[in-house]
């Protein structure tokens, strides 16, 4: 069987199938539901092109940001609407009200997740809020291909190895093309999301799904508008499966655990996250409170540094040191990493299904347990 790329280098862009012009490559499911693409031999013409835009096989210039800010928006309901400060969508309003659009991550029926093309105010709240799922942005790199040629400004918002793919479709970076990759801990599959909602939420349709509100995580499920399954990641956290396997890193691909991208520094023009670790690197006195969480923003190309200005009087932002920003993120400094408990699981999966997460983690369940009890004695 002809391969694109190593299996475990794959990060499942899509761009091969969006490039190939014979239409000969599709995905095929791997063991954890990760899309692996497969190239139809009899109809291939052995153009290269696959390989030639392979994010995986190709080498990108990086740099380490020089200036890192804490920020969160001013606008109250943005702010709490959104998964950390709500700067995303700040720059999202700005590139719009500009006569461009966006391309971000969105939760449509069914739980179908993937990238779309925003071009009007009211839409950008679809983009609003984590998805701690991989997103399909096949369509969209088309579509991307298309607004580029136009002149429009695009911004486009995804995981790193997603802005890779994204700067494959160019020989050079369109000057009106903004990307901002998100700090990203690594991607579970679509499909695993799927079903497992069918095993605890026994609905025909599913609305939406939900993964955080501010620095509140949990899991809920919607259809017909109503929740119809709630778990928040309170102690004991083992109890929520999904939200658990994400969290302590069993179920990503498999090059999530050998990520190119994993390191302080960067092939976009912004990187964006939750700003772990503030304060500890120098006095936080001065930043006021901000309950609902605060966003770093870590400009690394001019025209990143450009865009966080053009909206930094929507934003209360603060200048930090940038290694307080790498230090209090492992995912700005090396890719999760693969131990035993993790390589047990995913060895078992495949057999046992959620049983082997169960098996994998049973000595973390019982150690939180002892410490439950003592507690309580004390």
């Amino acid at each position: 069987m002809k391969t694109i790329c190593p299996p475990e280098q794959c990060t499942g862009c899509a761009l091969c199938l969006t490039l190939c012009p014979k239409k000969c490559i599709s995905f095929k499911e791997g063991k954890l539901g990760h899309l692996y693409p497969v190239v139809n031999e009899g109809d291939c013409i052995d153009c290269g092109l696959c390989r030639k835009k392979c994010p995986s096989l190709s080498v990108f210039e990086k740099e380490k940001p020089s200036k890192a800010f804490a920020t969160w928006s001013k606008n109250e309901q943005i702010y709490s609407n959104s998964s950390s400060g709500g700067l995303a969508t700040q720059i999202s309003k700005c590139i719009i009200e500009q006569g461009g659009v966006v391309y971000g991550s969105a939760v449509l029926p069914d739980i179908v997740v993937r990238h779309i093309r925003v071009d009007n105010i009211e839409d950008i709240s679809k983009l609003q809020g984590s998805k701690y799922v991989q997103s399909n942005i096949q369509e969209a790199l088309r579509q991307i291909k298309t607004d580029i040629k136009r002149g429009i400004p695009t911004l486009f918002i995804g995981t790193p190895c997603q802005v890779a793919a994204v700067k494959n479709l160019f020989k050079a970076v369109p000057d009106n093309l903004f990307l901002i990759d998100l700090i990203c801990h690594g991607i579970p599959s679509l499909n695993l999301l799927k079903r497992y909602i069918r095993k605890v939420a026994d609905c025909p349709h599913y609305d939406n799904v939900r993964f955080r509100e501010g620095n509140q995580y949990f899991l809920s499920v919607y259809s017909g508008g109503k929740v119809v399954y709630h778990k928040t990641l309170r102690n004991p956290r083992y109890k929520e499966w999904y939200i658990n396997t994400f969290f302590d890193g069993y179920v990503f691909r498999d090059s999530c655990y050998a990520c190119h991208y994993a390191c302080p520094e960067r092939i976009s023009d912004m990187t964006i996250g939750d700003f772990w670790g503030l304060g500890r690197k120098a006095s936080a006195d001065m930043i006021p409170a901000h309950p609902k969480g605060c966003s770093v923003a870590l400009p690394i190309t001019d025209k990143g540094y450009n865009l966080l200005q053009s909206v930094s009087k929507d934003l209360n932002i603060y200048e930090r040191i940038v290694d307080e920003a790498i230090e209090g993120n492992d995912q700005l400094q090396h890719p999760t990493i693969l131990g035993k408990r993790k390589r047990l699981f995913r060895l078992l999966y495949p057999v046992f299904g959620r049983v082997s997460y169960k098996i994998a983690i049973i000595d973390k369940y019982t150690k939180y347990q002892l410490k439950r009890i003592l507690g309580k004695l004390k």
